[in-house]
C-alpha cells in the first residue's frame, strides 16, 4: 500500500506541476489576467502540452535510473 501510494503520489503530483507549469505560461502571456490565463489552461493545446511536459518529466525520471 505504501508504494502505490507513493507511486500514484508522485505521478500526481507531476501531472499538477506540468498544469501549473503551462498555466504560469498562459498567465503570462494574457497579460497576468488569471481568469483568462485559466480559460486558456483548458484547450486542447495547453493539456498537449501538459502531457509533453508530463512525459518529459517521467522520461527524465526513468532516464536517471531512479526508483
Amino acid at each position: 500500500m505504501t508504494a502505490t501510494s507513493y507511486v500514484l503520489g508522485n505521478l500526481l503530483g507531476r501531472l499538477v506541476a506540468s498544469w501549473v507549469i503551462v498555466w504560469l505560461v498562459c498567465w503570462v502571456f494574457s497579460r497576468f489576467d488569471w481568469r483568462v490565463a485559466l480559460r486558456r489552461s483548458r484547450r486542447w493545446p495547453a493539456w498537449l502540452a501538459v502531457a509533453v511536459l508530463f512525459a518529459l518529466g517521467l522520461g527524465q525520471l526513468f532516464g536517471k535510473g531512479a526508483s
